[in-house]
């Protein structure tokens, strides 16, 4: 059921840090926790010709790991298919990961619009699906959720989690390959919160309480577009709460470069740690 973080051909093998973009800040949701700080109300978008330049920087430096679009609601993006096509088609080794919340699942023109953005074989659409979000899009509503709403918003999410799937098989989208399901818990809480869905690829998120003291792990950077429109550049996801940016996208290949140099030095002293442990007396 765990999603193994492996690209379905293979080349994505874990070894190149993970790019988070936040490509827009709305959203329609007001989830307790959530590690972007997004709401309704919050303004930036990033221009298509920003997203391009960076997309661009990554495929010139060779970048062949994973890349998750988020926001906000990524589908409020109105130009998001243009984006994924583009992405798709220039990182054709990376894997693009997008973060949907799927609340518009089962409204008019929905199927069209799934398939607007499986762009290719390349790209992965997920859809969170937890308590969490179930609440959020209770309190986006004013309501402060009681157990008997929460569990009805439950059953109504996971009947569009249920029609996402089934969607997305129809159109050729292989599990785990083309699409998933966000999860922010443990796999055994997975497990049973989506046992009506059967067998299906989980992405685990470790669910942090306070996100505004996210540790500053390499491995994960980020491109994060601010109130107006701008993009700055975090070496990593922990340095977003504390307004510590490298800088704009002249500073991106750095990022990148810095990444995947503390990536490698952490595999060489894992090595070095099992090697000792072999040939200990």
């Amino acid at each position: 059921m765990e999603n193994d973080e492996k690209f379905a051909a293979g080349r994505f093998n874990g070894k190149e840090p993970k790019v988070t973009f936040r490509i827009i800040r709305r959203c329609n949701f007001d989830c307790p926790g959530c590690c972007t700080f997004s709401r309704i109300n919050r303004s930036g978008s990033v221009r298509p010709d920003d997203f391009k330049r960076a997309i661009d920087i990554l495929a010139n430096s060779g970048f062949h790991g994973a890349l998750n679009l988020s926001g906000g609601e990524p589908t409020f993006h109105k130009e998001l298919p243009e984006l994924l096509d583009y992405a798709s088609s220039k990182l054709k080794d990376a894997r693009i990961s997008l973060f949907t919340n799927g609340s518009w699942i089962g409204e008019q023109g929905w199927r069209e619009k799934l398939g607007s953005l499986f762009a290719g074989d390349n790209v992965l659409i997920r859809f969170s699906h937890d308590r969490q979000h179930s609440d959020g899009i209770l309190r986006a509503s004013g309501i402060i959720p009681d157990e008997n709403q929460l569990s009805d918003m439950d059953l109504k999410r996971t009947r569009q989690a249920a029609m996402f799937r089934d969607a997305m098989i129809a159109i050729g989208a292989r599990p785990g390959a083309n699409f998933d399901f966000a999860y922010k818990g443990t796999l055994r809480e997975a497990e049973a919160y989506m046992k009506d869905l059967g067998e299906v690829p989980v992405y685990l998120i470790k669910f942090r309480e306070d996100p505004e003291r996210r540790p500053r792990e390499f491995g994960f950077l980020a491109i994060d577009v601010q109130d107006n429109d701008d993009l700055l550049v975090y070496p990593t996801l922990g340095h977003i709460p504390d307004k510590e940016p490298l800088g704009g996208l002249e500073t991106l290949e750095m990022a990148l470069n810095m990444n995947r140099s503390a990536l490698k030095n952490k595999e060489s002293l894992d090595e070095q740690r099992k090697w000792t442990g072999k040939n200990r007396d």
